[in-house]
This record gives structure tokens, sequence and C-alpha cells, in this order.
């Protein structure tokens, strides 16, 4: 395996700035002059968005192999279940990424383009959430007489219980999600220069593998954080929402406010309210014809009380 490297690596303890830092890492030249200022560990935020996501669903048969001494036993299915999604460093506003650090490998000038986070449940609900990071430099190796070439990459692989990751699993294949952003803090294995800011434009990655490996000072006290952990780590999904400026008012409308609709004539005949033309006339016709008998009643009334008026005074006599 050719591992795609142009400059060896050094710890020194003697740092240009001792009283900020003890020791630093220097990619170097082949004669050992540095190329590059110190890199120590970077312990704040770092942050990457999605820009595509896939949903997996595997279905394996596992059966034990004769070759080993292994008893064997019937056969069964496993099921897997995983979220991938592939990142870029920064965070989308107003149209612009920002906060979008550069990735290089150490030993390498090439920007990591390849950035993957792999989501699983956990297989045990007693185990704790956890997160880590693995990578590898860019390489040639020959697989079946043919050379193959690897870029350069960082993964995250996280796990989580099995009903968040449920709950996740639905939002996302339902499209009920926008966008994704995802932040990692104190990653082991993550370098930059010393900076007075909590921000940091340009990452350095160390790994575990044979390709990072180097000689340690005799004066140096334990080992150098290489790509593994990831301390914290989140993981937030956004879903937008656009809300109507001419949406109603949500106060109350004054009952006195309202106009009544208009109705026509014919809901208004069949309510009683308004007459026909042919009810109009007989209603007309009715008053005409009990017009007489009104002012006769009205005479007969008239003498009748003249002939008890006459009567009374008789009588008084």
């Amino acid at each position: 395996m050719d591992f795609h490297l142009d400059y060896g690596l050094r710890i020194h303890t003697e740092p240009k700035h001792k009283s900020l830092y003890e020791w630093a890492i220097n990619e170097v030249e082949a004669d050992g002059s540095p190329i590059d200022q110190d890199q120590i560990p970077w312990e704040w935020t770092l942050f990457f968005s999605a820009t595509s996501c896939v949903l997996t669903n595997q279905l394996e048969l596992v059966a034990k192999s004769s070759l080993t001494n292994e008893s064997a036993g019937p056969p069964r299915f496993e099921t897997i279940q995983t979220i991938r999604m592939t990142l870029r460093p920064g965070v989308r506003a107003n149209g612009e990424f920002v906060k979008d650090a550069i990735f290089s490998m150490f030993g390498t000038k090439r920007i990591i383009q390849n950035f993957t986070l792999e989501i699983r449940p956990l297989d045990d609900p007693s185990k704790e959430e956890s997160c880590s990071a693995w990578g590898s430099v860019s390489y040639t190796s020959e697989v079946d007489f043919c050379n193959e070439t690897v870029d350069d990459c960082v993964w995250f692989h996280f796990y989580m219980k099995p009903e968040t990751f449920a709950n996740y699993l639905a939002l996302i294949g339902q499209g009920r999600i926008h966008d994704v952003i995802f932040s990692v803090g104190s990653v082991e294995g993550f370098y930059s220069e010393w900076s007075p800011s909590i921000s940091t434009d340009r990452v350095k990655v160390l790994l575990s593998g044979a390709e990072h490996k180097f000689d340690l000072p005799p004066d140096f006290q334990g080992k150098p954080p290489r790509l593994g952990r990831v301390n914290t780590a989140r993981l937030v999904l956004h879903r937008h929402l656009e809300l109507s400026k001419d949406a109603p008012s949500p106060y109350p409308v004054e009952v006195d406010q309202v106009e009544p609709e208009e109705q026509p004539e014919e809901d208004l005949v069949a309510l009683g309210l308004l007459r026909t033309e042919a009810q109009s006339a007989h209603v007309a016709a009715s008053a005409l014809a009990a017009a007489p008998a009104r002012a006769m009643g009205r005479q007969t009334f008239l003498l009748a009380a003249i002939f008890v008026l006459l009567a009374y005074i008789v009588i008084w006599k």
C-alpha cells in the first residue's frame, strides 16, 4: 500500500510559545526543516452541514463457517439499519457557508473533500451513546491485479439509543427535514495553530495508523492524541416553515362590525319576510271587502249607546 504523503512529522517540546503550550507537531521537509506553524490539539467546536443522505436497511444471513472448530448452528438473519450523510465543513448563512474550516491530513497540503457521518442504533440499549472518528490518508493499492486509489477521508460514527434512531429515521424518511447540522468538539486527532479565538480556518488531522508513525522525543510525556474519540457531538435537524404574511388576524371580530349578507327575494318569501305581488293584491282586496262591515258595526254601537243613555235619564227622574 502506497500512502500519498509529502512531508514528515516531528514533535518538539521546546515550542516558540512555551508559555502557551508545552509541545507541538510540525510538518518537516526531508532535511528536518519545518514548513508550517506549530500545530496543537484543537478543542473547540467544528461545524459540518449534510449535503446528501442515504437510508439503508440491510438484511444479512449469518452462519458459522464449517472451516472453524465452532459448532455449526442454524443460520440467523440480522437486520442492520443506517443513516449515512455526506458532509461538508461549515454552516449555511444567508446563502453562503461560514465557519467552513479547511481540513488536511498531516504530511500533505491536500484539502480533504470526503466527510461522512454514519448513524446506527446501539445493539445493546444498556450501552452509552457515543461518537468516534476514523480517517485515512489517500493511498494506492492493488486489488485483483488493478491499482486503485482512495482519496483522503474522515468518517464519523454516531451510535444512539434505538428509540432516538427510530425517531430520526422517521423524520428523514418522511421528508420532514430540510437541513442537518453536525458539530463536534474536543476531537482527538484534530490540530490547529494556537489562537486566542475559539474558531479556526485550518485543521490538520493526525491518524492512528502506520501512515502517521513517528518517533517521540525522550522528554515527551504521554502520547499525542490521534484520531478516534469525539468528546462532544451534536446533531441538529431543521425543518423550515414559510409563514404567510397575509394570515388572518388572531383577534375576534366584533358582531356589530359584520355586515349581514343580502339574501335573494325567493329566500325571504319562503321565510315569510317578503310578499309576492299576488299575495299583496289578495291582502288589499280583503281589506276593501271588510271596510263596509267595520263601518256598519260602528253605527250600531253608537245607536245602542244613545238608547242606554236615554233609559238612564228616564229612570233617574
